[in-house]
């Protein structure tokens, strides 16, 4: 896929590969706090009445005194990701149409498939910033350079350069084309494949100052109908042609273990972040112990998430299905990763409400490493800040917790409340037990009352007044 096609909004069916919220020790979005209960008169002694559970509040710490502060790094020669404990913190996805790519590029701390052309400009705006260089994962990504040639290369021209690297469907002739796309897919398990993107893409990605690959479509759903390649001229079958396919999972994590292992031995180390389509259903199946997703983390130095909050667009993700998706990001995060969340919306502009919806969700996950992106459905390529952005909001005090029906966490500067029920509308009160807090003001100064109403699917991210 050339870097002018946006990240694919694929039928995958993104179904994320995720960790329940008891799986996570001391996190406070598993602790519901219950409403105080009347107390009973009478003259034998009442049960014990439920009781709110106190929220823990710590001081906001930074994470360290100098302006711009970072992680450690995870392997020798990483360029060090920025720490996004305060505030909120922003990547690009795609800059082919960043004509002012060095004024910019401070309000960005990654961007995902940077431009070769704008690679410099980038740098020198901001030389804290991520920069990656676009591959698909398995498709002909055409030159270093000149990535539309992927599209150009026929069938007829890889089956006269290269017939065993060809990816077919079951019916042995079919190249397993994935989104109608008709860049030719190879077979990811070939050391041979492997070794030329390395050549191809990675080494003159990090000859040019590039920190990482980003890795389109590391689908571990088999979603194309993949089946097998000829050996010799003799048809090998790798794959059953379903969806629900072990060997594709285990093939997908082959192929992260190796590149990432080249990439760390360049000279000059790149860091590998694919783009990860988790399989399922929209109501997420807990598979977090899943070996072979548990290993694919291991071998990833970050992850894109392209389905979001927001599924490719096609709407909410909501209930559970919600909850589970912030403790995944929460848990990737846990592992020193950072997890990069793309929110898409079917409308442009992007209303008021979709914003608080992307902003709000993603603070309740963000830890000290998560950036957000958010725009309409494909939108890449062009700087695209929102004002919300801006929102000095400060560094979390709280865990993610639970009241009056909606989920909440606290900032040294405000306060984010979402509610992620499909059907659910709450009323809330902005005061807590055993806490006094501020008054509040929206993202657009205005100020806010002492009860707020939170539409189903909602967020709502108010600052200290």
């Amino acid at each position: 896929m050339s870097q002018r096609r946006a990240i694919s909004h694929s039928y995958l069916i993104t179904g994320l590969l995720v960790l329940i919220v008891v799986l996570f020790s001391g996190c406070g979005s598993t602790a519901p706090l219950p409403e105080k209960g009347e107390k009973a008169v009478s003259l034998i002694a009442p049960p014990a009445t439920p009781q709110p559970t106190p929220v823990k509040v710590t001081p906001a710490t930074p994470a360290c005194s100098q302006p711009v502060c970072f992680a450690p790094i995870t392997f020798p020669g990483e360029r060090p990701v920025i720490d996004t404990w305060d505030n909120i913190h922003v990547a690009q996805v795609f800059s082919y149409n960043m004509v002012n790519a060095q004024d910019v590029a401070g309000y960005y701390d990654f961007v995902w498939g940077a431009d070769p052309g704008t690679v410099a400009a980038l740098r020198a705006g901001n030389p804290n910033i991520i920069l990656s260089y676009y591959i698909s994962m398995n498709r002909d990504s055409g030159t270093f350079d000149n990535q539309d040639l992927g599209k150009q290369h026929s069938l007829a021209y890889w089956q006269a350069l290269h017939p065993d690297w060809i990816l077919y469907q079951c019916d042995r002739t079919t190249p397993a084309y994935e989104i109608n796309d008709p860049n030719i897919p190879l077979d990811m398990t070939n050391p041979a494949v492997i070794d030329w993107q390395m050549q191809t893409y990675a080494i003159p990605a990090s000859e040019a100052g590039y920190d990482a690959l980003a890795a389109d479509n590391l689908n571990l759903n088999n979603a194309f109908g993949a089946c097998g390649f000829y050996r010799n001229g003799q048809w090998v079958q790798r794959y059953n042609g379903q969806a629900d396919d072990p060997q594709w999972r285990k093939d997908m994590l082959y192929w992260v273990t190796q590149m990432q292992q080249k990439l760390h031995a360049l000279p000059h180390p790149l860091a590998l972040v694919p783009n990860i389509g988790y399989f399922g259903s929209r109501s997420i199946a807990n598979v977090a112990n899943d070996p072979i997703f548990q290993q694919i983390l291991q071998h990833v130095d970050g992850v894109l998430d392209e389905s979001g909050f927001t599924h490719y667009g096609d709407g909410y993700i909501t209930d559970t299905t919600w909850l589970q998706m912030v403790n995944l990001i929460q848990s990737v995060q846990q592992q020193h990763k950072p997890y990069y969340i793309i929110d898409e919306f079917s409308k442009m502009p992007v209303s008021t409400g979709d914003a608080q919806w992307a902003l709000a969700s993603y603070l309740m996950a963000k830890d000290h490493l998560a950036d957000l992106f958010y725009n309409g459905t494909q939108s890449y390529g062009s700087d695209m800040r929102h004002p919300e952005y801006n929102a000095q909001i400060g560094m979390p005090t709280t865990d993610m917790f639970q009241s009056q029906g909606v989920y909440w966490r606290l900032f040294s500067n405000g306060l984010a409340l979402v509610n992620p029920s499909n059907s659910q509308t709450y009323t809330v009160t902005l005061q807590l037990p055993d806490l006094h807090l501020p008054a509040y003001q929206n993202l657009y100064g205005q100020p806010v009352g002492q009860t707020v109403t939170l539409q189903p699917h909602s967020g709502l991210v108010l600052l200290n007044l």
